[in-house]
């Protein structure tokens, strides 16, 4: 193994070893429940004047005078040090490993630094020893270490009364954890780490390289790993804090500027030296933890890799054909259980910036060839790769655009997972990025580039104000992809909110646009496609524009058939609000034959859309007439050679109707369909309160009835429960409804010159309710009635009766999305009957009785508007009954004054309603009419010749309303 010069030089104090001091200690001390300061000022007869170090952490399993036996003991407990530790005497070197590679921190608090460098100006030569490195196990546990030791400062006095002032600087010797040996760092338990700086301080040698037949790679890495367990890591400090500060306090080495790079930012680097024969490799592992901070990872080629390649010995002419070997540096990054990250992950590398040999700066991303000759690609570009003259092309690519594949010296890559969270700050350059299990990524005022970016198991990307995220391929599994409706973006491909070549969305997965302009997207091929469980369900992928006038300048494509008895039956999802329009222009090639002269759109072979889709309207609204929404174009398909078929995913409620997506040759537009919930209700109120007006008649109607049958009946008080269930259907309008009331009433007999009159009043109450799928409408209603009706010597006989109601209806639904609506309406109505009958004796007990009636009810309601906003002129509501029937029944008398009376009823019904409301607006039929049949039977039973009781039930059906049934329970008592 082989040491050089590193990066990130520390500087080493001008200070004599305290180790090689006869009088120093000869055992390292055990400082736990200590205050301990790593630096001290001696002057006096042992010590010459100056600053001491005594920061080395080592073992007592030494000779007295050994140097492996440090200062400080390496497991420290319950203390406070102040200063740097070092581990550069921690290990012995030896291949035997006699010596615990090892230091544990634990419930203590380090005002300053853990380093791996010599400390002091003399240091044991490592490469003269044959060292052999150990990796370090690094543990804190339930501690800080805050990088906030800045100087160690002495002022005092000679012996003669001079000013001793001593100071040393140590803030630009890293940060909290600063390292260039290979590291298992373990922290937990609510520790607080401020910045992990990590260098490839060894190397194992390559024999010679891979031109030369005497060539061997080492196969060896240079593996870190990080562990961080509910804790929290910040960005460190390579600068002096007291020289800035806010409001008197001095910066603290945790401060976060969130803006350009800043070695002041970085909360974690690993740095891979580029003279190094073998692959840097770190680990990061978070969990429920936090990370405060950028990622710096530094990757160049190794020392005997050719970028541009070699001649090797394999040949005998002079044509580059290798490579060479590459270690590949990687840098993994695992946020788990609903860890938190804030800050940027950049991928850059070491160059010489003058020219003298010394790598002293850093340059965007990895180190990358395009030149691949016995390597293959390992990444992506995001800047293109470019070809030049060959004459094995079919074309002169030089200066052109070829592809994006090349092999990085280094990868980078992020993962999330369980609930996990990263807000992206600056410029982020990664090569992969996968969010998983509930997680989200936030890009706001910053950049993201990844190669691939892949979401699963309901993830979220959020671009939102100013963020841009560029990639290769996008893949929205079960999970959401989000632009803000204020993403500031621009025709170029830097100005984007989202740039991706590819886009799949699958299995419930969401591109949500939001309200953003047409350019925020850029894309190549937007596949839209789905899956399908073992159950046969499909879960598609939904591309959502929302009120969008959205333009979509990419492929729209899926594999998938309409048929659904074929294997790949399924579908892909284009979601709108019905104002919202989507225009597919494909993605701009002229050419769509197969030998294309596009380099970058080689082998596309695809129409502006092919597959199969599902368009679903999202909102619902009460506003709006038919004519803003029947027939508005929903897609565009801006190609007359597309194959793609779109059908209706949903129904949505719009103003007064539901409207759904239909295909018209290469454009789809919203379909008009059945009324909504709300609509439906609003406009069967009318009917319903009919339903109940002549329910009420019919009560009336057989309270006169009796008083021509049965025993003698000189008017009286009666009072009756009537009830019924109908459903109306007018093709338009549909419902079911259920009423309850009561009615009570007062009559008497007047014998006239050529008549007998019975004269009186009633009152009714009535409770009803009225559905149909969501929407409910709860009814009351109240109607005063006078009555009469004269029954002549020649048995013909006149009924009569007019009548004022009140109606009052309480309606509520659901929308289409699910959207609560209510709303409240009154109306009052007048109403009228007339019944002119025969009465045909049969015998002394038996009777038939021919009749005709006419009826009718006059409603007039109140302009009223739904929650939802639609609104219903007041509307006039006539309706006329007509009616032929016959009668029949038979009086059985008992003794004591009781009598028995059943009968029979048949008639023949027409309802002529022809009416028509204004809603939103539109005219929109809701009358109910039509020939119907009533069969009905009953009976009276006189208990004495004062009190009776009867009861009948009928059925009335054929015409827009049908009476399932109605019932009239009563009691009466006559004078």
């Amino acid at each position: 193994m082989h040491p050089w010069k590193k990066k990130f030089v520390v500087s080493q104090l001008a200070l004599a070893c305290t180790l090689a001091v006869t009088s120093q200690a000869s055992a390292s001390t055990d400082i736990s429940g200590t205050t301990y300061t790593t630096f001290k000022h001696y002057n006096d007869a042992a010590y010459s004047d100056g600053v001491y170090y005594n920061g080395y952490v080592g073992w007592n399993n030494y000779a007295t005078d050994s140097i492996y036996n440090g200062d400080i003991y390496p497991v420290i407990n319950k203390a406070v040090v102040n200063g740097v530790i070092s581990t550069y005497y921690l290990d012995d070197g030896l291949a035997t490993n006699t010596n615990s590679n090892s230091l544990t921190i634990k419930d203590s608090t380090i005002h300053g630094m853990i380093t791996s460098e010599c400390m002091t100006t003399v240091c044991v030569d490592r490469d003269a020893t044959g060292y052999v490195y150990d990796r370090l196990a690094l543990t804190v546990d339930n501690s800080t270490i805050d990088d906030n030791y800045e100087h160690y400062t002495y002022n005092g006095t000679h012996a003669d009364g001079t000013v001793d002032t001593h100071i040393v600087d140590v803030y630009d010797l890293g940060t909290a954890i600063t390292l260039d040996q290979e590291v298992d760092l373990v922290i937990k338990n609510n520790s607080h780490v401020a910045g992990i700086d990590l260098t490839q301080g060894y190397e194992w040698r390559d024999t010679d390289d891979n031109t030369v037949s005497t060539g061997v790679d080492s196969s060896e890495v240079f593996h870190n790993a990080i562990n961080v367990m509910d804790s929290t890591v910040t960005s460190g400090s390579w600068s002096d804090e007291g020289t800035s500060g806010w409001f008197g306090n001095n910066n603290n080495a945790s401060t976060y500027s969130g803006t350009g790079f800043n070695a002041d930012d970085i909360a974690i680097s690993a740095v891979a030296n580029p003279h190094a024969d073998n692959a840097m490799q770190t680990t990061v592992n978070l969990t429920n933890s936090t990370l405060m901070g950028d990622i710096l990872f530094s990757s160049n080629f190794d020392e005997n890799f050719f970028p541009n390649g070699a001649d090797s010995y394999r040949d005998t002419d002079s044509a580059v054909d290798t490579n060479g070997w590459d270690g590949t540096d990687r840098m993994d990054v695992t946020l788990n259980n609903g860890s938190k990250w804030v800050g940027a992950a950049m991928s850059m590398h070491q160059v010489d910036s003058d020219g003298d040999g010394v790598y002293d700066s850093f340059a965007v991303g990895t180190e990358a060839t395009a030149t691949l000759l016995d390597i293959t690609a390992n990444s992506l570009w995001p800047w293109s790769t470019y070809g030049i003259n060959n004459s094995d092309t079919a074309y002169d690519e030089n200066g052109h655009v070829i592809g994006n594949e090349v092999y990085q010296s280094g990868l980078f890559n992020v993962t999330l997972n369980g609930g996990s969270r990263w807000d992206t700050t600056k410029t982020s350059l990664i090569d992969t990025l996968s969010i998983n299990g509930g997680s989200v990524v936030r890009v706001a005022d910053s950049t993201l580039v990844s190669d691939t970016i892949s979401l699963t198991g309901g993830s979220a990307l959020k671009i939102n104000e100013d963020g841009h995220v560029a990639t290769n391929a996008l893949t929205i599994d079960n999970s959401n992809v989000t632009i803000a409706d204020d993403v500031s973006a621009g025709w170029g491909v830097d100005d984007s909110a989202l740039y991706a070549n590819t886009i799949n969305i699958t299995n419930n997965g969401m591109l949500d646009m939001g309200n953003s302009t047409a350019y925020a997207l850029q894309a190549d091929t937007l596949n839209l496609t789905s899956a399908t469980d073992t159950h046969g369900n499909v879960h598609s992928g939904v591309l959502n524009v929302h009120s969008n006038n959205f333009v979509l300048n990419a492929d729209l494509t899926n594999d998938r058939t309409n048929d659904t008895t074929r294997s790949n039956y399924g579908y892909g999802t284009i979601a709108m609000n019905s104002d919202g329009h989507l225009t597919v222009n494909g993605n701009g090639d002229a050419d769509t034959s197969f030998d294309q002269s596009e380099v970058d759109n080689a082998g596309d072979n695809v129409a502006a859309a092919t597959g199969n889709y599902k368009v679903r309207i999202d909102n619902a609204d009460g506003k709006g007439s038919i004519a803003d929404y029947k027939g508005k174009e929903l897609v565009y398909v801006n190609d007359k050679n597309s194959t793609a078929t779109f059908s209706a995913a949903n129904k949505a409620d719009l103003g007064a109707y539901t409207y759904q997506a239909k295909q018209e040759g290469n454009t789809v537009v919203m379909e008009q369909s059945r009324l909504t919930d709300y609509a439906n209700m609003a406009l069967s109120i009318p009917s319903a309160n009919s339903n109940i007006w002549n329910l009420q008649q019919d009560t009336v109607a057989t309270r006169l009835t009796q008083s021509r049958h049965g025993l003698t009946d000189n008017g009286g008080a009666w009072g009756s429960y009537f009830g019924g269930s109908f459903n109306g259907d007018n093709g338009t309008i549909s419902y079911d409804q259920n009423v309850n009331g009561v009615m009570v009433g007062l009559d008497s007999k007047i014998d006239g010159n050529d008549a007998k009159w019975i004269v009186g009043a009633a009152a009714g109450f009535v409770k009803g309710d009225l559905s149909d799928r969501s929407g409910q409408v709860d009814q009351d209603s109240q109607t005063a009635y006078l009555y009469t009706s004269a029954h002549f010597a020649n048995n013909f006989f006149l009924d009569g009766s007019v009548n004022y109601s009140h109606f009052n209806n309480e309606l509520s639904a659901n929308m289409s999305n699910g959207q609560y609506v209510d709303g409240s309406t009154s109306s009052d109505a007048w109403g009228f009957g007339l019944k002119l009958g025969y009465d045909a004796k049969l015998g002394h007990a038996g009777y038939v009785t021919p009749y005709g009636s006419i009826s009718g009810l006059f409603q007039s309601g109140d302009d009223y508007r739904l929650s939802n906003g639609m609104k219903v002129d007041g509307q006039s509501y006539d309706s006329m009954r007509y009616e032929l029937g016959v009668d029949a029944g038979y009086t059985f008398t008992y003794g004591n004054d009781q009598a028995l009376t059943p009968y029979f009823k048949l008639a023949y019904v027409y309802d002529d309603a022809s009416n028509h409301a204004d809603v939103n607006g539109d005219s929109i039929n809701n009358g109910t009419e039509g020939s119907a049949v009533r069969v009905g039977l009953g009976t009276q039973f006189s208990f004495t010749r004062n009190f009776s009781a009867y009861s009948d039930v009928s059925y009335l059906g054929g015409g827009d309303v049908d009476q399932d049934w109605a019932a009239n329970v009563g009691v009466k008592y006559t004078w």
